[in-house]
């Protein structure tokens, strides 16, 4: 009777094993196809500022056009260039994508010595999707209303003016130093850990002048502190017709816009970068995104993958000689 009991007690008891087995083994499976089944979008920008906001607007839009969970991690830091470093050791990896502004792309890796990724070689483009024109602005104090009173008031005050940026090697503080080459001005920099901070300064008076995007200037604009001279794009923007650009008050040819795009890392496969470029397409359609693009101070820019890997080839030589001219450094 013992030995039977016995039997019977050990019988239960791998049947029970069997089933807690089983029960582990689907949960893992559930587990992974659940990881399968999401795909995280790295932004190397704070929640709250436009790259970000942008970006879990798509995050969600991809999520419901491919039936998979898109969530944007935020890895800040370095310009953007540690989201960008994560990215980049990511090869092959079908479930990652970054969200990021030019800067980081073709200015940071020229500037910065400790920026490890190689832009044309480590990111599979997707799309860009929009750009934002940057504003000349100056204090509203100072007897300046164009480009051309800005250039003899700073001739009879020399050594007066200073200028802020949202950092060193932004492409505020870059498109400043083009202004400078090009109206041979000498101006002071003063840069700042962000573009609030930077366009606080330039409300209360401790800098001159800047460049900054229309949605981060409109508070301050709206309320009389500050005004805008001009603005940094090839043409004007439609919601601003009134504002000339710096090309048509001056100097000629003058375009620098930051841009925002989507990349995979390298060796993503083509087919799912056209999965994914065929979802942005019918996501840019939409006025819900027109609208968001607009709130943003930004205006859509549109380009395939094909595209956007001529326009990195363009840019990233572009802006060697930009930063060779200019003789910027990181300080």
């Amino acid at each position: 009777m013992k030995v039977r009991f016995l039997f019977l007690w050990i019988a239960a008891s791998m049947g029970l094993l069997s089933i807690g087995m089983s029960a582990q083994a689907q949960a893992q499976t559930q587990a992974s196809d659940a990881s399968q089944r999401s795909s995280r979008i790295v932004i190397g920008y704070p929640p709250g500022q436009s790259v970000d906001t942008v970006g879990r607007y798509l995050a969600s839009a991809l999520s419901k056009k491919l039936d998979r969970n898109f969530f944007v991690e935020n890895v800040p830091g370095q310009s953007g260039s540690i989201a960008l470093g994560n990215v980049a050791r990511s090869t092959g990896d079908l479930n990652t994508l970054t969200f990021s502004a030019s800067s980081a792309l073709v200015i940071n890796p020229i500037l910065f010595k400790a920026v490890r990724y190689n832009t044309l070689k480590h990111f599979e483009p997707v799309a860009t999707l929009y750009d934002t024109p940057l504003l000349l602005l100056v204090n509203s104090r100072l007897p300046i209303d164009s480009v051309e009173s800005l250039v003899s008031y700073a001739n009879s005050h020399p050594g007066e003016i200073s200028f802020s940026s949202p950092g060193v090697g932004s492409v505020s503080h870059l498109a400043m130093t083009e202004f400078i080459r090009r109206t041979r001005l000498k101006f002071v920099h003063v840069p700042y850990q962000g573009a609030a901070p930077s366009l606080t300064a330039l409300a209360a008076g401790q800098v001159q002048v800047t460049f900054e995007g229309v949605a981060a200037a409109t508070p301050l604009l709206q309320s009389g502190r500050i005004r805008a001279l001009a603005i940094s794009s090839a043409k004007r923007l439609p919601k601003l017709e009134s504002i000339p650009t710096v090309a048509e008050s001056g100097l000629p040819g003058f375009d620098v816009v930051p841009w925002v795009g989507l990349l995979a890392p390298s060796g993503v496969a083509p087919d799912r970068i056209a999965q994914i470029w065929n979802a942005v397409q019918a996501i840019l359609q939409t006025d819900e995104y027109t609208a968001l693009i607009e709130q943003v101070g930004g205006r859509q820019a549109v380009r395939s993958p094909a595209e956007f890997r001529r326009l990195l080839e363009a840019e990233v030589p572009r802006w060697q000689e930009f930063i060779k001219v200019s003789g910027v450094t990181a300080e």
